[in-house]
């Protein structure tokens, strides 16, 4: 593996279709993800905060699955408490492990643009299925990974194993399924044409050992702001915030002109569309800082590692910007 920046360009040709269910565009992971994925690579043979294409991010899995087949499986067991999702640590003080569940669905979009998580009540039970918005290969990889995360969060929280009723899955059986069983249970099925966990009336009852409604309370509000924030940004104005963010990524701080070039525009033209959406290019840049500056308080960096990452040059700017995110976004 080389340089960070070759993990995060923008998605050109991955190597198969993903599905279609969304618009056509680039697709990012927010957490902390391709970050362990890196860590856990450079332990076999540089760590980021940014966010990961999906491109970028099937490339850290394929690497990573040479050194372990089953990546999808362990490599929660490499995520430290400061690598863990805010939705991570929500769960913990959740009233029951249902709860934990009904949040996840509601906050996903915040962690990837790639997941559609919704929460399901059929014949078989009561669960969620995950959609991946990628191709096959990454896909399974995501749908291991993110079931092992929620059944691993919800276990700790509720002080004992929580295993599924039932599991589906949509790709076909991988030649470590053996290891399946001893995740996940034995009620499995693969090529089911959708991914899909379902938990027992007992087990959705567990009680947390840590719940606390007030705190609930508190992130649910700042999570629905952030996420109202993002479902803002769609259109114009959500090519530029993509392109803040690989900016940001690189060390770089985007300017209007910059933009409008890349998106073979004249200045004039792209904030004349920004502002067809009520927004002007600064309040874009202010939007993709305040996101990224939650995220990374939220993963336990100072101010100084923030300022920097976020393109300012001194603590004092940054500082200063913040109360006007604080006070504008």
């Amino acid at each position: 593996m080389t340089a960070s920046n070759d993990m995060r360009e923008p998605d050109r040709k991955l190597s198969e279709p993903a599905n279609t269910r969304h618009a056509p565009g680039q697709r990012f992971h927010r957490g902390p993800l391709g970050a362990v994925l890196s860590r856990f690579i450079s332990s076999h043979a540089r760590q980021s905060k940014a966010d990961y294409s999906a491109l970028a991010l099937e490339k850290l899995w394929d690497e990573a699955a040479r050194h372990d087949p089953a990546i999808g499986l362990h490599l929660f067991s490499q995520f430290t408490p400061q690598d863990r999702h805010v939705l991570v640590l929500m769960s913990q003080y959740c009233a029951t492990v249902g709860e934990a569940m009904t949040y996840w669905a509601r906050y996903a979009a915040l962690a990837s643009d790639m997941d559609d998580v919704c929460l399901i009540d059929d014949a078989d039970g009561v669960g969620v299925e995950l959609t991946i918005d990628a191709p096959a290969n990454l896909s399974r990889y995501l749908v291991e990974h993110y079931f092992v995360m929620a059944l691993s969060a919800c276990s700790e929280g509720a002080g004992q194993t929580v295993m599924p009723a039932r599991v589906q899955f949509a790709h076909s059986r991988p030649a470590y399924h053996t290891e399946y069983g001893r995740r996940f249970g034995e009620q499995l099925s693969f090529d089911s044409g959708c991914n899909r966990l379902y938990l027992s009336p007992a087990s959705l009852a567990l009680p947390m050992s840590n719940r606390h409604a007030g705190m609930v309370a508190v992130m649910c509000q700042e999570l629905d702001r952030i996420l109202a924030r993002q479902q803002r940004l769609s259109g114009w104005a959500g090519k530029v915030a993509q392109s803040i963010r690989q900016h940001l990524a690189r060390g770089e701080v985007p300017t209007l002109d910059s933009e409008a070039e890349r998106l073979h525009l004249s200045p004039r033209t792209l904030r004349r569309r920004l502002d067809e959406q009520g927004f002007s290019f600064r309040q874009v840049l202010d939007l993709v800082r305040a996101d990224l500056e939650q995220h990374l308080e939220l993963q336990g960096e100072s101010r100084a590692e923030i300022a920097s990452q976020l393109g300012y040059s001194d603590l004092t700017a940054y500082l200063h910007a913040r109360k006007r995110w604080r006070s504008e976004v």
